[in-house]
């Protein structure tokens, strides 16, 4: 089931449950772009989470990553006084959250 290509209904309701003002990605791009724009933008975004289903490939692009440390205080000295977020492309939150939501 986890393999499964997921319906555009699921895909897109995933993309509205992402929180909208989260940290941005890499790219600059947060959930509240996807949702907005969803008309213009939403079949390529469904087509692109299809391909990694019947493929099984994700472009490093889309994997790409940054880990940021955000103090948990002012004047913060220590590791312990930050924590780490991680910046995540928004292709790649969709479909963590449909592997996660099939999980459960």
């Amino acid at each position: 089931m986890l393999s499964k290509i997921p319906s555009p209904e699921e895909i897109k309701e995933v993309v509205f449950s992402i929180g909208s003002n989260k940290a941005l990605g890499p790219d600059g791009m947060s959930a509240h772009f996807f949702k907005c724009y969803w008309n213009i933008i939403g079949g390529a975004v469904i087509k692109s989470i299809t391909f990694f289903f019947q493929r099984g490939y994700m472009l490093k692009e889309i994997n790409h990553s940054f880990i940021v440390l955000i103090p948990k205080e002012s004047n913060a000295a220590t590791v312990s006084q930050y924590k780490p977020i991680s910046l995540c492309n928004v292709l790649y939150k969709i479909i963590s959250k449909l592997l996660a939501n099939r999980l459960k």
